[in-house]
This record gives C-alpha cells, structure tokens and sequence, in this order.
C-alpha cells in the first residue's frame, strides 16, 4: 500500500498507482507482447524433485520446451494455450491424491511469495507428456517464470497410470 492508503497494483495489465496508470499505451502494449522469459534463481532439487539420473533426451526435451516456451507470451500460454493441450499449464492442485508437498514446504521462497497463492499460484508446464513437469510462477511483470522445480516423474500431480505413487529420484550433483 502507498502513501494516502493508494494500492500499488502490479498484477493487473497495466501497473498502478491508484487509478493512475504507470506506464503509458505504449509501454502497456510492450508489456502484453514480452514473451516468457525464465529465472532459476529459486531453482531448488528436494526429495522427490531432482534431475541427477535423467537422461541426455530428458534434458534436451527440458530445453526444447523452454525454448518453445519463450516464443509465447504468458497470455497465449495461460488463456489460450497456443492451442496446444500438451502444454498442460495450469495451477498445481495442493489437494491433489498423494502429493508429496505442499506450497508451504517451498520455504526457500520469499514470504511474499510464498503466502500470496492468489497472485502468485505455482504453476506447472508439462515438458512432454511423458517426460515431467517445469514447476514454478509468474513474476509481478507476468512475463518472467521463476522455475521452483523441475519435477521428471511428475511427482508433482501423481497420476493414475502410476496408481497415484511417487517415483524416487536422485540429486544431480554439481562437478
């Protein structure tokens, strides 16, 4: 909240102060067009999550769809998925049968983010259908995606053909 009880909104399609815009059309449009770009700087391997036996196809996949990824904007991407149904982007469902964590165990996130679900829902992008799921959120300028985790054995959302059990994983060790 700014100064004379003012919200300062940075969520919306176009930041404010108020009702008084920060930026002008201009700079507005230049937002809604940015494509994705990606941080890992809250990249984190847990239990479950770790990438140190997936393969050379695992990690080629991961950069491919990152790569694809970054020719989207967040808008063709969460509303209309490029038309795509293999991107399966959507908010994890913490409620989901066996989930191996919950957003509170992301406790290296900053506060801030980690207690503000509403403008900051985790997210999940799949990879390949078979192949794992990208973990993280959206940035306040919506176009920046925080990778939290990577998740190969989509432990993430257990599913059924693997009757809802989480698939081990091994830490990748840093030479």
């Amino acid at each position: 909240m700014g100064k004379n009880g003012k919200l300062l909104n940075l969520n919306s399609d176009s930041p404010k102060y108020g009702n008084k815009s920060l930026v002008t059309k201009e700079q507005e449009n230049e937002l809604k067009r940015r494509k994705i770009t990606f941080s890992f700087s809250y990249f984190k391997q847990i239990p479950n999550f770790q990438i140190g036996e997936c393969s050379k196809g695992w990690h080629i996949g991961l950069l491919e769809r990152l790569g694809a990824l970054g020719t989207m904007t967040p808008q063709e991407v969460l509303e209309e998925n490029r038309g795509s149904i293999a991107l399966r982007c959507h908010p994890i469902d913490w409620s989901a049968k066996n989930i191996p964590i919950q957003r509170k165990d992301l406790d290296w996130l900053p506060k801030e983010i980690l207690d503000n679900e509403t403008d900051f829902p985790i997210m999940q992008f799949s990879i390949t259908k078979s192949t794992g799921r990208i973990v993280g959120y959206f940035d306040r300028d919506s176009s920046i995606f925080h990778i939290v985790l990577l998740d190969p054995e989509h432990n993430i959302q257990p599913a059924k053909k693997t009757n809802y059990q989480i698939q081990p994983t091994t830490k990748g060790l840093l030479l």
